[in-house]
């Protein structure tokens, strides 16, 4: 055989155990495909811009490899990724490159492509307005609202800095008696009040400082008699009136909240001898004006009872079922009553309880009759109104 011969002998050989050891190598190890979620990366994106419009966060690859190498391969050992580097600002579509382990190729990934919207970066420097809601309480007025700082700083896509029309604190002045010093969170509005979402704002929070002066008002409460003593026998009292019977008081909305009726000033009956019509002076409550200072009162005194009138006594409602809160419309109504005169003449609004019962009603509008709590051997003669309406709702 001669050298050539031999030579070509030999590579054939060679051929052969190749494909012998491939065969073999393929039927322990073959081919295999594996899908797996690959987290994609936003590369080469400048400083000076933005993404309006962000790729999906993660891609879809199918692998191809030795079933052995394909078997050690992970997501994390995958690099999906997205190269902004040199684009402008505007809708670009960009390739998505993987990067797959020795062994391993990718041979498919969804998407191949993503649409991207990037803009420049802009900053800009907006005032901060203080937006008020709700109503205030009757009297109260607001000073000059201010917040600290005066102006932020708000940096974003230039496309979105462009709809920004205002910088916006809002303040719930609901129930609002005293002055108010709080951090709140600003937002940004377009020129329709939706908020602008995206943009960072320095700083999120501002101070807000709010003066609150309350006004004066005015409320009409009944004028109550204050009796001391009682006549000697066999007078007693059988009539008591004043003139006025009501009269304006002005004043501080919190001070006159719970001022509910004005009394006189004792009127002494130990030495009364008969009817009593005397002048006296109201007992105001400071900080307060009343449209008169003094009235006329007037005592009958005869037999051993009495009948007089209470102004203004408030309507309690009981029963309520739970989660329901009541409103009585009117709050508060007159009683005429006899009695006693002894017992009668120490009667105020305050000292008698005038209720309706909701008997576990729902939320609604009910008409009740309301009832008296009186001392004992004290009757009812009239109420005025007879019914009141009372509105249940949630609470």
């Amino acid at each position: 055989m001669n050298p050539r011969e031999r030579l070509l002998y030999a590579i054939l050989s060679l051929a052969v155990a190749s494909i012998a050891w491939l065969y073999v190598a393929t039927a322990q190890n073959p081919l295999v495909e594996r899908t797996m979620n690959v987290e994609l990366h936003v590369r080469g994106l400048s400083a000076n811009e933005v993404l309006v419009q962000s790729p999906p966060s993660r891609v879809q690859v199918r692998l191809s490899g030795p079933r052995s190498a394909v078997a050690l391969s992970s997501p994390a050992l995958l690099d999906a990724s997205v190269d902004l580097t040199g684009l402008r600002p505007g809708e670009h579509r960009v390739p998505v490159v993987v990067a797959a382990p020795p062994e391993v190729r990718a041979v498919a990934q969804t998407p191949q492509e993503v649409l991207l919207v990037l803009d420049a970066v802009q900053t800009r420097r907006f005032p901060v307005e203080i937006s008020l809601i709700g109503n205030l309480p009757q009297g109260v007025t607001l000073g000059t609202p201010h917040v600290t700082p005066a102006y932020v700083m708000v940096t974003g896509a230039a496309s979105q800095i462009e709809e920004i029309r205002h910088s916006i604190v809002t303040v719930d002045t609901t129930n609002l008696r005293q002055q108010l010093a709080t951090s709140l969170q600003v937002h940004l509005v377009d020129a329709s009040g939706q908020e602008v979402r995206g943009p960072t704002i320095d700083p999120p929070l501002v101070t807000t400082q709010l003066t609150v002066r309350e006004g004066s008002i005015a409320k009409v409460v009944p004028v109550v008699p204050a009796i001391v003593g009682t006549p000697p026998p066999p007078l007693a009292v059988t009539g008591i009136s004043t003139d006025p019977a009501t009269v304006t008081l002005q004043g501080p909305g919190l001070v006159l909240q719970s001022v509910t009726a004005v009394p006189t000033a004792p009127i002494d009956l130990h030495r009364a001898r008969g009817d009593l019509r005397q002048q006296v002076a109201l007992q105001i409550p400071s900080g307060i004006t009343s449209s008169v200072s003094r009235v006329t009162v007037s005592v009958s005194l005869g037999g051993g009872s009495l009948s007089t009138t209470l102004h203004g006594v408030p309507v309690q409602v009981v029963g309520l079922r739970p989660g329901v809160k009541p409103r009585v419309i009117p709050s508060s109504i007159d009683v005429q009553v006899e009695g006693p005169t002894d017992v009668v003449a120490r009667l105020t609004p305050q000292s008698i309880r005038v209720i309706v019962d909701a008997g576990g009603k729902g939320a609604g509008r009910y008409q009740f009759t309301p009832q008296a709590q009186l001392p004992q051997g004290v009757r009812v003669l009239s109420l005025n109104p007879t019914r009141v309406l009372v509105i249940l709702s949630p609470s």
